[in-house]
């Protein structure tokens, strides 16, 4: 027990006293001397302990007060019923019980849940009465008058110096129009914000409905543009732990929030059995993938983190952050290039890792296409390196992070991922490593990728480059992309590429748009400018291949993709000496035959 836990049991076990003694004043008007009170002294250390002893088991001192529940009063309920129960049984059956009052057992039951539960019960009421705004205090517009929403109102009542003052609600649900929750109205549907801000004089609005799909945020979204005050949202579901919503949980509304969909539910139990005390490397640990893949593996406790980043800066920051943040975390890291096959020797033999995620790769499609055999170099040949390692040092798991765009590949960035794919699921076959693939589409926010470029171009006033108005692209977001590596990699047995139901594609001008309408600039004040698509890109990308069928997995957002181009590993270790034959003579055109020649649908 640590010591408010101790302290609150002793309290607990006073008011037991208190309360047996008053059993006895209510049983008998008052105490015949010596008679009742020598067998109240004689029957109290017996009632403490079975109490103290019930209390503890049903962990009553556990609770937070200020926070207290229906849960904390059934414990409570139990705790006071089991004890009666023992107390009555040793008394009666073991003690005989001659000359003890029949009723105080009940009457002290009664006490009890009333002492015991409404100490408790006060303290929330009180926390929770509310208070007058604060002068000054901004009039709010809810939307969502669900569990979040109530939350909030309830902060904000109880908390007046946040500044916020709850006018009321705005929710569609036709049961609630017209009604009042703690004493703030639903006043329409979301159709009416723009009306009720002028009406109702409202300053800000909180979008409080952590569960809403992309499309409704939108839609909600494109109201309260309308009404023309400032907007904000609560964190997608997933990031509300444990039921709480707080007010410091409101932020400004992103494009990520545009783009929600249900979230990936982690089986956190299993993956923790998976990660729990493993030795765990990360390759381009300091990169935007590889960088989120480490904080959530952190969480699963295990014995030891393995950064491995070609970059200085990333790297520095990214152990920084560790040792801040998780400072009883075993972390080491190396400064190192998967294509110095000696070093990464050394690190895998000096750290032993029982697991290895791949995050490092050269990934933008037009940079690759002017440079080819740096390409070939660290995508293909640096991931047969680290695997081949892998496989030779026992290593038990290894997750190679892959990409929608070695889908029918049209780019090199998008082949060279393809040809590990199937280098993986070849090596799988004869090694004794669990080697699985995992594909998803591009990440939001990630370093390089379209969202922070708009980002800087809407603040810097330039115009917004898109390459073509008709352009899609599969997107997710960081926290989605490392768990859909850390559970494929638990639910992989060897030989699958994993990939994410991510709904329909975006449209790239429609996302840009929409940060527009975020960042508050009129849209009138914003050009766009078409560039045409680039080397390698494609209009659409897709997630399944020619020749490629899907497969469900336990969960219904995760599948397998089966694929029908197999290639034994002992002709894939012969196209590789070609291939690095090829680039020590620096042969493009015979490099690209030769990697067409491995995947037959490369254009």
């Amino acid at each position: 027990m640590s010591k408010r836990e101790i302290i609150i049991s002793l309290f607990d076990v006073g008011i037991a006293g208190l309360v047996y003694y008053l059993s006895f004043a209510l049983r008998f008007s008052s105490f015949t001397f010596p008679h009742d009170f020598l067998i109240f002294l004689k029957t109290l250390p017996i009632v403490l302990l079975i109490k103290f002893f019930a209390f503890t088991y049903f962990k009553v001192y556990k609770g937070i007060w200020r926070y207290a529940s229906i849960k904390d009063l059934l414990d409570i309920l139990k705790a006071a019923t089991i004890s009666t129960s023992i107390i009555i049984f040793v008394i009666f059956t073991l003690s005989r019980g001659e000359g003890y009052p029949r009723s105080v057992p009940i009457i002290d039951w009664f006490l009890t849940v009333i002492f015991i539960g409404g100490l408790r019960f006060s303290i929330r009421i009180r926390k929770e009465r509310a208070q007058p705004p604060a002068p000054g205090s901004k009039r709010t517009l809810i939307i969502g008058a669900g569990d979040a929403g109530i939350m909030i109102l309830k902060e904000m009542k109880t908390n007046p110096q946040i500044g916020y003052n709850p006018i009321g609600f705005i929710d569609d649900d036709t049961t609630k129009q017209g009604r009042t929750i703690q004493g703030i109205h639903v006043l329409g549907r979301q159709t009416d914000i723009p009306r009720l801000v002028r009406q109702q004089r409202i300053a800000e609005i909180i979008i409080a409905i952590p569960s809403a799909s992309g499309d409704e945020m939108r839609e909600i979204v494109k109201q309260c543009e309308v009404s023309g005050v400032k907007f904000k949202t609560l964190p997608v579901l997933g990031d509300v732990i444990n039921g709480t919503v707080s007010i410091s949980q409101i932020k400004d509304v992103d494009v990520s929030d545009l783009l929600r969909r249900e979230p990936i539910e982690l089986d956190t139990e299993f993956i923790s059995r998976h990660l729990s005390g493993k030795r765990i490397m990360v390759t381009g640990a300091g990169g935007s993938i590889g960088s989120e893949l480490c904080r959530q593996i952190a969480k699963f406790n295990p014995q030891e983190l393995i950064l491995l980043d070609m970059a200085e800066t990333p790297l520095f920051f990214i152990e920084l952050f560790f040792r801040q943040k998780f400072p009883n975390l075993k972390i080491t890291s190396f400064l190192s290039d998967v294509k110095d096959s000696l070093r990464l020797e050394e690190i895998i033999k000096s750290t032993s890792p029982q697991i290895i995620y791949h995050a490092a790769a050269y990934k933008h499609v037009p940079v690759l296409e002017k440079n080819i055999l740096e390409g070939i170099k660290n995508n293909i040949f640096g991931t047969k390196t680290l695997a081949d390692l892998a496989s030779q040092y026992g290593v038990e798991e290894f997750v190679m992070v892959s990409t929608d765009k070695a889908v029918n590949p049209k780019s090199f960035m998008g082949i060279s991922k393809r040809i590990n794919e199937i280098y993986i699921q070849s090596l799988s076959e004869e090694s004794g490593t669990k080697f699985v693939s995992v594909r998803f589409g591009n990440v939001l926010d990630s370093s390089g990728s379209c969202v922070p470029i708009f980002k800087h171009q809407i603040k810097a006033w330039e115009p917004i480059t898109i390459t073509h108005r008709d352009a899609k692209r599969y997107f997710m977001t960081l926290p989605e992309a490392g768990q859909l590596i850390i559970q494929a990699g638990a639910m992989g047995q060897g030989g699958e590429i994993f990939i994410l139901k991510m709904g329909e594609p975006i449209n790239v001008l429609n996302l840009a748009q929409d940060l527009v309408t975020l960042s508050g600039i009129p849209k009138e004040n914003v050009k766009f400018s078409f560039t045409g698509l680039r080397p390698g890109e494609k209009l659409e990308e897709e997630l399944i291949g020619k020749g490629e069928k899907v497969q469900v997995t336990s969960d219904e957002k995760i599948l397998i993709v089966k694929s029908s181009n197999h290639i034994p590993l002992s002709k894939l270790n012969k196209d590789f000496i070609e291939l690095k034959q090829y680039v020590a003579s620096q042969d493009t055109s015979l490099i690209l035959k030769k990697c067409k020649s491995i995947v037959s649908n490369y254009s």
